[in-house]
């Protein structure tokens, strides 16, 4: 009597399914996560935060209490054009005056939107300061003055600037006045 040898083709073919089903399915619920779950609470710790760019003559300092953003206070380079003159002109625009007590979000970023006169114009200014990375953005529109007559140069400005500031800022000492 001759004993045939056993056949594992299928047992092979039902491992290879199981291992292909497997990994189809793995690559499906790895490519629907993300790293970081969607709640993710940033921590930020109460003080004072800040960052200077002296070349540019650019800063942001501003406090942070339970939460809440404080005594916000920046400076920015704009670029100005009248409608009288050709060319533009990098001019400043300074901001001292934003709403106070303003809070952050869960995911630790800080938006704020405010109209201010900052360097004599009038402007649209917006705010946001994220946490997470450690950045400040922040972008100013001055709008021609309606109230210019025909005839004057009405001027136009609008700048937007970037800082990376860090806790514990203190600002750079100022020179004497000779």
């Amino acid at each position: 009597m001759r004993l045939v040898h056993a056949s594992y083709k299928r047992e092979l073919f039902a491992v290879l399914v199981v291992v292909v089903v497997g990994l189809g399915v793995s690559f499906i619920a790895a490519g629907g996560a993300d790293a970081r779950p969607a709640n993710t609470t940033v921590v930020v710790p109460d003080g004072t935060y800040g960052a200077a760019r002296l070349p540019r003559g650019e800063y942001v300092v501003f406090e942070v209490h339970n939460r809440r953003v404080r005594n916000l206070e920046f400076q920015i380079q704009i670029t100005c054009e009248t409608s009288d003159m050709p060319g533009t002109e990098q001019r400043f625009f300074t901001s001292g005056r934003s709403p106070q007590n303003a809070p952050i979000r869960r995911n630790g970023i800080f938006t704020l939107d405010w109209r201010e006169r900052g360097n004599g114009r009038l402007g649209n200014v917006s705010a946001e300061l994220k946490f997470a990375t450690d950045v400040a953005n922040f972008s100013v529109i001055v709008p021609e003055d309606p109230s210019i007559a025909p005839g004057e140069g009405a001027e136009s400005c609008n700048g937007v600037g970037s800082l990376r500031f860090r806790r514990g800022y203190e600002p750079p000492p100022l020179s004497p006045a000779p």
